[in-house]
């Protein structure tokens, strides 16, 4: 559904954010709470949950920043250089894979000359999170969206190791995770802290105009 209003985006940030919390926060309960034969198993699906919500809101919260992006109906030289890269990423693609000149010149007509056309931003497929959000590919998503990545960067281990590294884990088939219950607690509030953290992000920068060439309030 495309939005076509910072209220829209608002609203459906915090539904989408609402939802996820509440059933990490029942799996995080049910951790705590189980009998000590049941523990293993339950952690196996938190980890697992609370990594299909990382996952998840990262890519609609960002699919859903770039759509009200393209919903401004604006040209390519009122935008800032990441989205830029989004309205011409397929002639972008196209140039680099071929060594023809035609192609290369017209891409080059269509960052010079064609800055006076209307962007055209495929939104819908815009966010690849390649089923392994890692801090790699969080910076990449980062980067399209044109948030700053600087706080993200200390949670590096917290994502790749903590997260990633027991998800893989338990898809892998290992039987032994590295993670305690309490140790499950923990990453639980900082990821959920990162989801929070990555909703303000993409908010503010509707709300300031940051996807424009020159930031304006909305």
């Amino acid at each position: 559904m495309p939005i076509r209003a910072i209220e829209q985006l608002s609203r459906f940030l915090a539904d989408q954010l609402a939802w996820r919390k509440r059933e990490l926060t029942t799996l995080k309960l049910t951790v705590s709470r189980s009998r000590q034969h049941e523990q293993a198993i339950f952690l196996r699906a938190a980890i697992c949950l609370l990594y299909a919500h990382w996952e998840g809101f990262i890519k609609e919260a960002a699919t859903a920043y770039i759509s009200y992006v393209a919903t401004r109906g604006l040209r390519y030289r009122d935008l800032a250089p990441n989205f830029v890269a989004l309205g011409l990423q397929s002639a972008i693609r196209q140039a680099g894979e071929s060594n023809s000149p035609l192609l290369n010149t017209e891409l080059v007509v269509k960052m010079t000359s064609g800055q006076s056309d209307n962007a055209a931003l495929s939104w819908r497929d815009a966010v690849d999170a390649r089923s392994n959000l890692n801090s790699k590919v969080l910076t990449e998503i980062l980067c399209r969206v044109g948030v700053d990545d600087t706080a993200y960067r200390s949670k590096k281990s917290i994502i790749d190791e903590r997260l990633i590294g027991n998800r893989n884990r338990v898809a892998h088939g290992d039987q032994y995770l590295g993670i305690r219950p309490d140790d499950y607690a923990g990453l639980h509030d900082d990821i959920i802290q990162l989801l929070e953290r990555f909703r303000d992000d993409v908010e503010n920068a509707a709300v300031t105009g940051r996807y424009r060439a020159t930031p304006t309030s909305e």
